[in-house]
């Protein structure tokens, strides 16, 4: 960039941008001095209230922040270089990455769709017969599979269901992404946050968890999650089809940009004359002519050849708007795009995973045109943010819904993307061949580490390389499968958690909370643990929260009478595992959010009641199965 270009940049900045820019600047300097001069304990202070914020405002990538706390630690003296990296060979580290790598295993040979599809012919049209059968299949199988594919997998097929039975989508997908969540409790390998505790324990020279040790409480929970949503829950949950309010209907229709070509019968005439707005059955948010917007009064402008019509409709409105010539819906909302999807094509609803490859970034920076043979036509977004910018400048967000465009030929590779969610059933290029190799091969890996014969991490491993030689995954496929921002934020955060230890904050804390504990007993120690997961994890990643409160929990229960080591884990562990207060604490919420046109404050609704309720228990449980 030239100087003339910088100049230029500086002078367009607006008082607010100058005033936050001289704050991070400050801020920054200070924290510079604060990880040159100060003690080690005020130096994780600082970090940890900076990966606070960066986690809870996500200006960047969680798994870049977390990348950033490690290179801190690392440049701040307080963990060494061997112990910064130390994250990649954790035995978390690798025992998630082979998960992932497992789950797509048994997912490619179409065992999960063939269970679903069986099971989802004969539910029936009844509401609480097609709950407790989506609960029934999901529980036992995010116990062994990574919950993210469960739901990616179930996800359509539910919304079939819904279409089929007329039984609302937002009626089935928050009990399906949460019912997932108390699946992934039932073993070690149910989620990521367990490896990672267990894993924890293990380095701090203590015993880990073994596969099956707190099945009793994931099963016991799962119940009583399944008991609420045929009770309460499914009473809590909006019916957004049949109840619709003017808000809720604007939730389920897309945006889109139609242009006005020569030959057109609306060039010369208003809006208002032309009978626009009743031709199409849609809501004009305005008109774009070359660098100019009409927002107001756009009834009255006059259109012109070329003019861009920014539009509300619903799903079918934008399907029939695509078929016209003189009219034509804008591909990737690029007035400069001529190039026409080959084949005979299809308009699919296409939803944006949790994943930060893609979040806060626009068509044009995803480079959405050279990766994926479709074009984009509908945004799933509010009004209010189109009034000053074109589509195509604004940043995707996660659980976000858009209708692409793309040849039948191309589904696949739509399907198979890491970043998007085909919201619809296709045939699947399943391999049903090595059904029975890739379930012996899962068995296997679970068996050898119940009973000890092999670590997990080791167990793990050795199923990947048998996933890899029977041919049940290629090697594009494996590195495919793998959620690598998952990854680096285990890698990343680790360190934060060796850097609590070592500097003393996490005996500061605990020496703090075990000069409480005189005032309080055993089992209300252990439920406040519990809480402070739960806020932690909706404000951090569930991996974040375990990280920053196990090496506390390990130094508390060595210094309180009553509590055992395993007990306070698993309090931190379970409730970790259960974030149902908001879309985004958890990738599944998110998934269903954007799928089920929710609002944020039906997963408040919701999962507050389930918190709560699952706060008494499992603390109750844990109590019980785990006595010091």
């Amino acid at each position: 960039m030239n100087a003339k270009k910088v100049n230029k940049r500086i002078k367009e900045l607006q008082p607010k941008q100058i005033l936050s820019i001289i704050i991070y600047t400050l801020l920054i300097i200070l924290t510079t001095a604060i990880l040159v001069t100060a003690s080690p304990l005020i130096k994780v202070a600082v970090v940890i209230a900076w990966a606070l914020y960066l986690f809870t405002t996500e200006k960047f990538p969680v798994d870049l922040t977390a990348m950033l706390i490690m290179i801190v630690l690392i440049v701040s003296g307080l963990v060494s270089p061997e112990q910064g990296v130390s994250g990649f060979s954790n035995t978390a580290t690798i025992t998630v990455l082979c998960m992932f790598i497992l789950s797509a295993g048994v997912e490619k040979t179409g065992i999960i769709q063939k269970i679903g599809n069986l099971v989802f012919g004969v539910v029936g049209d009844s509401e609480i017969l097609q709950l407790l059968v989506i609960s029934l299949i999901i529980v036992p199988l995010s116990g062994f599979v990574n919950n993210t594919a469960a739901v990616a997998i179930f996800l359509p097929m539910i919304l079939n269901l819904s279409h089929k039975s007329n039984t609302p989508a937002t009626k089935l997908l928050i009990p399906l992404s949460f019912i997932s969540m108390l699946g992934g409790t039932l073993t070690l390998l149910g989620t990521s946050t367990n490896i990672l505790a267990s894993s924890i324990l293990e380095e701090s020279n203590l015993e880990g968890f073994s596969m099956f040790e707190f099945a009793q409480i994931g099963t016991i929970i799962s119940v009583a999650g399944i008991l609420y949503f045929l009770l309460i829950g499914r009473f809590l949950l909006p019916n957004r089809k049949n109840t619709e309010t003017k808000e809720e209907k604007k939730a389920s229709i897309f945006l889109a940009e139609l242009q006005i070509r020569k030959g057109s019968k609306f060039i010369g005439k208003t809006l208002k004359e032309s009978k626009f707005i009743e031709s199409f059955d849609v809501e004009v948010v305005k008109i774009i002519r070359g660098k100019q917007s009409y927002v107001r009064n756009v009834l009255n402008q006059d259109m012109e050849e070329d003019d861009v019509i920014v539009i509300y409709g619903n799903e079918q409105r934008i399907i029939e708007l695509d078929k016209r010539e003189n009219e034509k819906l804008l591909l990737n909302f690029d007035s400069n795009l001529r190039r026409i999807t080959r084949g005979t094509a299809k308009i699919v609803k296409v939803l944006v995973k949790g994943t930060h490859r893609i979040q806060n970034k626009t068509f044009e920076q995803l480079g959405f045109r050279s990766r994926y043979p479709a074009s984009v036509i509908g945004m799933h977004r509010e009004d209010s943010e189109v009034s000053t910018q074109r589509i195509a400048d604004m940043k995707l967000k996660s659980g976000e819904v858009f209708l692409v465009k793309v040849a039948k030929s191309n589904l696949s590779t739509l399907e198979q993307s890491s970043e998007l969610m085909l919201l619809e059933e296709i045939e699947h290029e399943y391999d049903p061949r090595k059904m029975g190799t890739a379930i012996l091969i899962i068995t296997a890996v679970v068996l050898l580490a119940a009973f000890n014969v092999l670590p997990i991490m080791v167990s793990a491993l050795v199923g990947v390389f048998f996933m890899f030689i029977t041919k049940c995954l290629n090697p594009d496929e494996i590195y495919r499968s793998v959620a690598w921002d998952v990854i680096f934020l285990l890698a990343g955060v680790i360190p934060l958690g060796i850097a609590l230890q070592e500097s003393g904050a996490a005996a500061w804390v605990a020496d703090a909370i075990t000069s409480a504990s005189f005032f309080l007993s055993p089992l209300v120690v252990l439920g406040l643990f519990y809480l402070t997961t739960t806020i932690l994890t909706q404000i951090l990643s569930n991996n974040a929260a375990v990280v920053l409160l196990m090496p506390i929990a390990i130094s508390v229960a060595q210094n309180v009478e009553g509590l055992g080591i395993k007990a306070l884990s698993l309090a931190v562990m379970f409730a970790a595992s259960t974030c149902f207060l908001s879309p985004v604490g958890y990738q599944t919420n998110t998934m269903v959010y954007g799928a089920g046109n929710y609002k944020f404050i039906d997963f408040l609704k919701v999962g507050a009641p389930l918190n709560l309720l699952l706060l008494f228990l499992t603390t109750f449980l844990i109590y019980h199965f785990f006595p010091a």
